[in-house]
C-alpha cells in the first residue's frame, strides 16, 4: 500500500468519526498548554498522562481504521495500563534524548523505529515497554522512508497552516494524521 492509498483510505475512514477522533486528539494536544500557566505543573502532567492519552489516541483511531465499535470510554483506555503507557512514552522519550544528544540522525532513526509502540501497547497492553519497542523496531525495518515521508507531510502542512495564521487548524491534522498512521501500523503489520 502506496502512503497515497494510505491518506486516501484514512480520509475515507474518518467519514462520520471526525468528531470522535478529534475529540480523542484533544486531551494530548491541550496537556502542552497546561505548562503556560504553571511550568511545574505542566510538566508534570506532561510525563505523567501523555503516555495514557497517546495510548487511548491511537486505541481509539485504530478502531477507526479496523471499522470496529467506537466508545467515548476508549479515549482514556491507556489509564487502564497506566503503568505501560508511562513506560512506553517515559523510555521512548529517554531513547530519542540520548540519540538526538549523540547526534541528530540516530535520534531521529530512533523516533522513526519507537513511532509504532503505542499501537503495538494498545493491541498488546500486557508487554513490557521494551518487548513493545523490540517489535515496534522489528516492524519498521524497511519501511523507515516510508514513515519519513508521511510524517514529512504532516509537518509541511502544519508548517503551511502556521505561516498562513491558520493556527487552529492544525488541530484538525492531529485525527487525520493518528488514523493516517494507524493504517500505516496495519499496513506493515500485514507485510
Amino acid at each position: 500500500m502506496t502512503n497515497i492509498d494510505i491518506i486516501k483510505k484514512s480520509i475515507k475512514d474518518l467519514r462520520g468519526y471526525w468528531s470522535m477522533a478529534l475529540l480523542a486528539s484533544i486531551p494530548l494536544s491541550l496537556l502542552p498548554v497546561s505548562i503556560q500557566y504553571d511550568k511545574n505543573i505542566g510538566m508534570l502532567l506532561l510525563l505523567l498522562f501523555s503516555g495514557a492519552f497517546r495510548a487511548g489516541l491511537s486505541k481509539v483511531t485504530l478502531n477507526i481504521a479496523t471499522k470496529q465499535p467506537l466508545k467515548m470510554y476508549l479515549i482514556f483506555d491507556g489509564f487502564t495500563y497506566f503503568k505501560h503507557s508511562l513506560g512506553v512514552f517515559l523510555l521512548s522519550m529517554l531513547f530519542i534524548g540520548l540519540g538526538l544528544i549523540c547526534f541528530i540522525i540516530p535520534g531521529i532513526l530512533i523516533a522513526i523505529w519507537l513511532s509504532q509502540a503505542f499501537f503495538i501497547l494498545v493491541e498488546n497492553p500486557s508487554l513490557e515497554p521494551l518487548e513493545i519497542f523490540k517489535k515496534s523496531r522489528e516492524l519498521m525495518k524497511g519501511n523507515e522512508i516510508k514513515y519519513l515521508s508521511l510524517f514529512l507531510i504532516f509537518i509541511l502542512l502544519s508548517v503551511v497552516l502556521i505561516i498562513s495564521n491558520l493556527v487552529l487548524l492544525t488541530l484538525l491534522i492531529t485525527p487525520i494524521q493518528y488514523v493516517v498512521f494507524a493504517n500505516f501500523y496495519r499496513s506493515i503489520k500485514i507485510d
